[in-house]
């Protein structure tokens, strides 16, 4: 909860920029008193983050200091690696996104929307939590898939509606636990002609019916074991959605790494030797106490949005450094302290002291205090994960950002039911989210999308779809139950209260491998 409250990826605002007076889309409210820099400024030399460096007063807590530095330095507008973005102005903690509309958390993408924490992605729409993958909609945990839709946990399968767990599969409609298979329903074998036809009596394009099938196939798939880990070719590990990972514990979504312990949600694999790492990885080693930090990162400890650094302590968006202690905003710089200059001499001196004033005073050694974080906990990843009420949040010492008092405005337009009837008058409508109330649009891209799949415009903002799609995720906990088949004691994610019939590895794969 701690690392996640520094992760406020997905709430986007209006403000001005600091440094041209122009509007300019960011995750920053408008209420909090800093500066904010459109991302290309930012990112030039237009203006230096030393020109706010300050001595270390030794007589005030370390983070103190920080925290007004920080407050002092300029922002900037959206965390991505802006170089690589192309055309994709509302996308944020993002890497090589092309022609892409509120992708979140996404390295690779081209002509997508609405994905979040996804990898290698084409001409994909509200994909959560998946990689290599293209024409796929409203689905998560898919790898290398192509044509999925209302789907989860499936990997090297195409043309699937509605299924779950399914590996090396085609044609396939509201099946659980199939491997190799094609032309089923239900998990019932059919034939190429009997599925096509039996396929062409659904209108998937009703609304309605594809929330009938949605209930249908979730309450199917009750009726089949589900395995008690996510995960392939694995040893050592205990977490869930583990791949190719050895001596991991408490690990989750994590890929080609090793040696780790308390880490989570890395988006790139080949991250070893960790500890108390959160997002994103990408060749990274020796990590300790961060979040967002990733690419060739080295020896690095209490880090927010770090990339290509090493050798640093108690850094907020910092690049291609070395050698820095307490610094905001620092790009390729090293032997800084506050944002201050030093020579490698007096650097290595004064931190030494530092750390052993902080050591005494019972700051060193971890994470920033979440009252840091410009982001209040209800914008955060945390609550996504693990959602609190605001009196509760308040009471874990987070902060908490209440609702825009403004009043959404109704819908323009009245939804049909079925794409079949809607034309390209729904492109210049305003649509009121069902769940929360607030206002979305659909773009262009999208409604070709769901014209061409036969798919209903979606009633819920984007943000609601993505957090109940989060919602069907396996938690970032793990409980001892005992597996239905042979009474054998395991770890799962899958808390003992939950409806789900859970096997062991061993009896899973007898039955369903």
């Amino acid at each position: 909860m701690r690392r996640l409250n520094w992760l406020g990826v997905r709430i986007l605002y209006k403000r001005k920029c600091d440094f041209t007076g122009e509007d300019l889309i960011t995750f920053y409210h408008p209420s909090l008193p800093i500066k904010v820099y459109r991302q290309d400024i930012w990112w030039s030399d237009q203006w230096d983050p030393k020109d706010y460096g300050r001595d270390y007063d030794f007589g005030r807590p370390f983070f103190e200091q920080f925290k007004e530095l920080n407050d002092a330095v300029p922002k900037c507008a959206l965390f991505t690696d802006y170089a690589t973005i192309v055309e994709s102005p509302y996308c944020n903690a993002a890497t090589a996104q092309k022609r892409c509309y509120l992708c979140f958390k996404s390295i690779t993408g081209e002509d997508c929307a609405y994905n979040h924490f996804t990898l290698r992605m084409n001409n994909t729409f509200d994909i959560s939590y998946s990689s290599d993958c293209e024409l796929c909609y409203e689905s998560l945990n898919l790898r290398k898939c192509n044509r999925i839709f209302f789907s989860q946990d499936l990997e090297d399968c195409h043309d699937i509606w509605f299924s779950k767990d399914l590996i090396g599969c085609s044609d396939c409609v509201g099946c659980v636990n199939l491997r190799g298979q094609s032309y089923h329903m239900f998990n019932e074998k059919l034939t190429k002609e009997e599925y096509q036809k039996r396929f062409a009596e659904f209108d998937f394009g009703s609304a309605k019916n594809v929330e009938e099938m949605k209930k249908k196939a979730y309450e199917f798939s009750l009726k089949y074991p589900r395995r008690a880990f996510h995960g392939v070719n694995n040893t050592n590990v205990l977490g869930d959605y583990v791949y190719n990972c050895r001596n991991a514990q408490n690990v989750y979504f994590v890929a080609d790494s090793e040696n780790l312990k308390y880490s989570h949600q890395f988006i790139s694999g080949g991250v070893n030797n960790s500890y108390d790492f959160t997002y994103f990885g990408a060749k990274s080693e020796w990590i300790y106490d961060s979040v967002w930090t990733g690419y060739n990162e080295n020896n690095v400890k209490f880090a927010v949005w770090n990339y290509r650094n090493h050798d640093t302590e108690y850094t907020f968006a910092c690049h291609s450094s070395e050698y820095i202690f307490g610094c905001v905003g620092l790009r390729k710089a090293q032997h800084c302290i506050l944002n201050k200059q030093y020579t490698k001499e007096e650097y290595e001196v004064l931190v030494s002291k530092i750390k052993e004033r902080m050591m005494a005073s019972g700051e060193y050694g971890a994470m920033f205090p979440v009252a840091l974080s410009p982001w209040a906990y209800n914008e955060s990843t945390a609550f996504e994960f693990f959602p609190l009420t605001k009196e509760e949040a308040i009471s874990k010492g987070f902060t908490w950002r209440d609702p825009d008092p403004k009043e959404y405005r109704d819908a323009t337009i009245t939804l049909s039911d079925n794409i079949k009837e809607t034309g390209d008058d729904i492109l210049q409508a305003i649509l009121k989210c069902e769940a929360c109330g607030k206002n979305y649009q659909i773009i262009g891209k999208e409604l070709q999308f769901l014209k061409r799949f036969n798919l209903p415009i979606p009633r819920h903002c984007p943000l609601c779809r993505d957090r109940a799609r989060i919602k069907l995720l396996n938690p970032m906990a793990t409980y001892n139950r005992t597996c239905a088949k042979c009474d054998r004691g395991v770890q799962t994610s899958y808390s003992p209260d939950r409806p789900e019939i859970v096997y062991c590895e061993n009896c899973y794969q007898q039955e369903v491998i």
